[in-house]
């Protein structure tokens, strides 16, 4: 039937309407108000694809996990769901990258994998717990950094972006 309308609209010498204007994509960096019982929290990735986002921020409830925002992360972007291995205590995959079945391979180079880290005031840290056991707060910076290291000539390095959540979320 549209297309019917179209040919009468183009016969008549009338153009067809143009599409609706699509809405612009939303600005992930500024976060999304918090319910009582939520929490905001920024996620930094990089490494990972081009078109992944470098700052996302995400509301996930109180007493949620550094993995539950990830997940809200993936979630909010409309990204694959990062993937987990060797019984969901290592995160292999975010935003599809590396492909499956990579997860922390030992190249010749080193090992490949996703660096975690957390912010405080004072800086970047190497998260000293898995993000299945930390439990984000209101505020909260988490970051992640593919790359590959061999532990003795090349360290995992800090994310580049500052780890400040309202400078990553103005």
């Amino acid at each position: 039937m549209a297309v019917a309308a179209a040919i009468v609209a183009l016969a008549s010498g009338c153009a067809p309407p143009p599409p609706p204007p699509v809405d612009p994509p939303v600005d992930l960096i500024v976060c999304p108000d918090a319910a009582s019982g939520q929490v905001q929290v920024a996620v930094v990735v990089q490494g990972g694809p081009p078109t992944s986002p470098p700052v996302v921020c995400v509301v996930v409830a109180a007493g949620s996990s550094g993995l539950d925002a990830l997940a809200a992360r993936a979630q909010r972007i409309g990204a694959t769901a990062p993937r987990l291995g060797f019984g969901d205590a290592f995160v292999c995959g975010i935003d599809g990258s590396p492909a499956a079945p990579a997860c922390a391979d030992d190249g010749p180079d080193g090992f490949s994998y996703w660096s975690y880290w957390t912010a405080d005031p004072t800086g970047w840290t190497a998260a000293s717990i898995g993000a299945g056991d930390r439990i984000v707060e209101q505020g909260s910076v988490d970051a992640w950094v593919f790359g590959t290291w061999d532990f003795t000539t090349t360290f995992p390095a800090p994310p580049t972006l500052p780890p400040d959540f309202a400078d990553l979320t103005d």
